[in-house]
């Protein structure tokens, strides 16, 4: 089972009672406009913290298994990036001391495992104010899903994702959503679980490629 996804799944299920406040206010506009409006904020707020969660998870699973000699280069590379951009964040430069001396250990000649070095920056988080397909394929790529990034199961369910986000951006910015149906709110609902599923799918068929072993059950 993959943490982060069944959450997901589990905070989802807060949609499916609005949509049943919602069916039951049809006739009374303001409070079915509310519903719907609730349910698609919500909706695009759980997705983005599930790709924030599922990426540390996909971290952690990568420093079990891997040590400092085998890790792949893509993760080395965001290690060096991230840490090194860490650096400027230090008043005082004893306190670099540390993390310098993690990246030393993840080049060295002798091998560690990789979650006995602790000190190491990773930067598993959308950039502050930036969301939507551009940004999430950033998220997902740096840490080495281009192939899921590229395939249908990822491209088809965000055009309907994308609609979801921008009907959010409406309601956060303008406060209103007049032409947001019902219907909208269960499309924009399945196309989430689609890409969750989607992904959990992917994961699990490829274990091997990612982690060298099975950490997953099917």
């Amino acid at each position: 089972m993959i943490e982060s996804v069944d959450d997901f799944r589990k905070k989802v299920s807060e949609i499916d009672i609005l949509i049943t406040y919602s069916e039951r206010n049809k006739k009374d506009l303001e409070k079915f406009r509310l519903f719907n409006k609730v349910s698609i904020v919500l909706l695009c707020s759980h997705f983005e913290a599930f790709v924030e969660s599922f990426i540390a998870e996909h971290v952690d699973a990568l420093r079990a298994s891997y040590h400092s000699d085998t890790l792949p280069q893509y993760m080395k590379d965001n290690y060096i990036n991230d840490t090194i951009r860490s650096l400027n964040g230090f008043s005082e430069p004893s306190k670099r001391t540390r993390p310098l001396s993690a990246l030393f250990k993840l080049h060295d000649s002798k091998v560690f495992k990789m979650t006995d070095i602790s000190d190491l920056e990773i930067d598993m988080k959308y950039s502050y104010g930036k969301h939507g397909q551009q940004e999430t394929e950033k998220l997902f790529k740096k840490f080495g899903f281009k192939s899921f990034v590229e395939s249908s199961g990822f491209q088809e369910p965000f055009r309907q994702i994308n609609s979801a986000i921008s009907i959010r951006n409406t309601i956060i910015h303008e406060g209103s959503a007049p032409s947001l149906s019902l219907l909208d709110v269960k499309n924009c609902k399945s196309a989430f679980l689609g890409i969750v599923k989607a992904l959990e799918e992917h994961v699990i068929n490829n274990q091997l490629v990612y982690y060298g072993r099975t950490i997953y059950n099917e």
